[in-house]
């Protein structure tokens, strides 16, 4: 969609050329109407920029477009860019005597799960030039059948390209030369031009002010509308895209670009009407971002929300859900019936020994599935004070509720299920509203809540290992370009977050993303941070570029190879097959460990007397007893034709007797004794 796009920037440098002419010869006075009155109202987003030919000349020569332009996505852009790259070299004097005219491309939903973009450019005194448009019937005659009609008392060119069928939208507002390929987008335009909607938005205009204009490009997110644009990707909504876009109205960015980063600052503001999550951390101070102590470097995806401390947001959400009485009724009803049914107190239970941070980890992805390879991680003041008081709460669910749960320890600590399922979407909101099945560990001062089991087991080995955020040179590197505290921080590892991403959207889609995956994993890691300043969210964007050539093959961790793996694994075993080595000690190792290999099962009931896993046909996979959580009897997996392929005995999640391997006819292939 985009190649066909940049044929635009043919007819632009082309127009450009008639400028020097167009100079000297108009110094009457004209209209001088911003880009962003002709803007239609339903724009996802849009980049502007008052520097087209600097602007230009510095993407040019970026590592980032070196990298991108490979791609056959861009390749007819750079082409038609290289072409309007050479005018620019040729004609430097004349442009820099022409001084500044904005350009602003802007994309829109015209119809669902499919944009368009929209490109707008100031012509200044050369939009009264009438040899303009007999460029275009002249030149573009060429490799175009050109046409005219009337919209709205306005006149449309069309330039039918004679090989590829697509059209060309075309019409020039007072100063503003506005085109697009999609029709509907150009007649919008016209419509704006008669009632602007955006340019006068007091929301859009309150960004607006406080942008910093120096820089060389500035990017306008109108939320609203970026949960329409995620559907282009996506084959179902996601509540918590939904409830922001809802919620915030503008974030405006300015920006310039650097070789391997780029780093935007600018504002956000809010709807302040709707008595929201977002308003309440808006006036709830800033927290210091500390949880990255325990989330693991295979985090994916991790979203803090900060405060003075979670008493005072407690305090303000619930101030503001008093302004709508049928919201706090049934807010305060939930909370109430749940102290009333279990005899506890929410304050001294929960709220008392929180602190300053909440947040949620989406983590690398496994064999879970999509709604377990999650965690929540509270702050605790003191991480002793909050085991006692959950310890309490255990002990009144188990009085209450006829609910069986064990404890199950863990390289010494402690995993407990809390039979508490919906509990947690009014304590802590919705972005929280998946925390089903609560199991939850405490590390430190950290309370970690997972739906399974088996993802708190992870996150304690990479704790012990220190495999966390906190260990890693690379994120501790990226986290230096935002404050330490903050409302909001979300924070993207795009290798591991594509493939979360890819269980979450259409088969088409995920196509698309399969085709362009070193297109979008080469931003490595990207954050977005909002801090409360006055009236508005002050925000951080950034992202860094890194060639996806560095992490093909990538590991399991952004730090150390996966020694677990298959292929580092054959990767060791090449590395001692030589004639010498070939019988060596260590390479029978690698060969028995990969002949009697076990895979981690994952039980999502600690509860649960044995574990089964099946065959895609519904033979039998695999079978093992359970106690408290843990393998502890005969294990038993089976080749898909129902014969034995290993058996031996667990006890307390440790192999133990004589271990076998059979073929698919019984034969035995090894034997080990552990």
């Amino acid at each position: 969609m985009m190649a066909k796009k940049t044929k635009i920037i043919l007819i632009l440098g082309g127009i450009l050329g008639l400028m020097g002419y167009a100079y000297y010869t108009f110094v009457t006075p004209t209209k001088n109407l911003r880009p962003i009155y002709v803007i239609p109202s339903n724009a996802v987003f849009f980049l502007e920029t008052e520097k087209p030919i600097s602007t230009w000349e510095d993407i040019r020569t970026n590592t980032i477009w070196t990298h991108l332009k490979q791609h056959p996505y861009f390749s007819e852009l750079t082409e038609n860019a290289n072409t309007l790259d050479t005018l620019f070299q040729d004609n430097k004097s004349l442009f820099k005597l022409l001084g500044s005219r904005s350009l602003v491309v802007s994309a829109h939903m015209y119809k669902p799960k499919d944009y368009d973009f929209l490109f707008v450019v100031d012509l200044q005194k050369i939009s009264k030039f009438t040899q303009l448009k007999d460029y275009l019937d002249k030149v573009m005659s060429v490799n175009y059948s050109l046409s005219r009609r009337t919209y709205q008392t306005h006149e449309i060119i069309e330039l039918l390209d004679k090989e590829t069928k697509e059209t060309l939208y075309i019409t020039i507002l007072d100063n503003l030369f506005v085109a697009s390929y999609t029709n509907a987008l150009t007649e919008a335009a016209i419509d704006e031009y008669a009632a602007p909607t955006i340019g006068r938005d007091e929301n859009y205009l309150d960004i607006f002010k406080k942008v910093d204009h120096d820089d060389m490009l500035r990017l306008y997110i109108q939320q609203q509308y970026v949960k329409d644009f995620a559907m282009c990707y996506m084959d179902a909504p996601n509540a918590s895209l939904n409830y922001m876009s809802a919620h915030l109205w503008y974030s405006g960015f300015s920006f310039d670009l650097d070789d391997e980063l780029l780093l935007a600052n600018g504002y956000t503001n809010f709807n302040d009407t709707h008595q929201t999550y977002i308003e309440a951390l808006h006036k709830s101070g800033l927290g210091k971002r500390s949880i990255a102590e325990v989330a693991p470097q295979r985090t994916a995806f991790y979203l803090s929300l900060g405060f003075d401390n979670y008493e005072r947001f407690y305090d303000n959400f619930h101030e503001l859900k008093a302004q709508n009485a049928k919201d706090l009724g049934t807010y305060d009803a939930t909370i109430a019936k749940t102290e009333r049914f279990l005899n506890i107190d929410i304050k001294t239970q929960f709220i008392d020994w929180m602190d300053d941070e909440v947040a949620f980890l989406q983590l690398q992805p496994s064999n879970l599935g999509r709604k377990n390879e999650f965690a929540v991680v509270l702050k605790a003041k003191d991480g002793t004070e909050a085991k006692t008081q959950l310890d309490f709460v255990l002990k009144q669910i188990k009085k209450k509720t006829p609910v069986k749960f064990k404890q199950v320890n863990y390289r010494n600590y402690a995993i407990n299920f809390m039979a508490m399922k919906g509990f947690f979407k009014p304590l802590l909101g919705r972005f929280f509203k998946d925390l089903e099945k609560p199991y939850f560990t405490i590390i430190d001062d950290y309370v970690i809540f997972s739906n399974h089991p088996q993802t708190l087991k992870n996150i304690i080995n990479d704790y012990e290992s220190q495999q966390t955020l906190a260990m890693s040179d690379t994120y501790q590197e990226f986290s230096e370009h935002f404050e330490a505290t903050s409302n909001v921080f979300a924070y993207i590892n795009m290798p591991l977050f594509y493939k979360n991403l890819m269980a979450m959207i259409s088969p088409e889609a995920q196509k698309q993303l399969q085709n362009n995956k070193d297109y979008i994993t080469c931003f490595s890691q990207i954050g977005l941070q909002l801090s409360a300043s006055g009236t508005r969210f002050e925000s951080t964007l950034a992202a860094v570029y890194r060639d996806p050539k560095t992490f093909e093959n990538a590991p399991h961790s952004a730090e150390s190879p996966n020694p677990f793996s298959t292929s580092y694994k054959k990767q060791w075993k090449t590395a001692f097959e030589t004639p010498e080595t070939r019988n060596s000690t260590l390479l029978k190792m690698v060969e028995e460990e990969e002949l009697i290999k076990v895979e981690a099962i994952t039980p999502d009931d600690l509860n649960a007397k044995v574990y089964k896993e099946y065959y895609e046909d519904g033979s039998l996979k695999l079978s093992v007893p359970l106690k408290n959580g843990m393998k502890y009897g005969v294990y038993r997996k089976y080749h898909p034709n129902g014969s034995i392929h290993i058996k031996g005995r667990y006890k307390k999640d440790k192999r133990i007797g004589t271990w076998k391997v059979y073929d698919s006819t019984g034969e035995t292939l090894e034997r080990k004794r552990y």
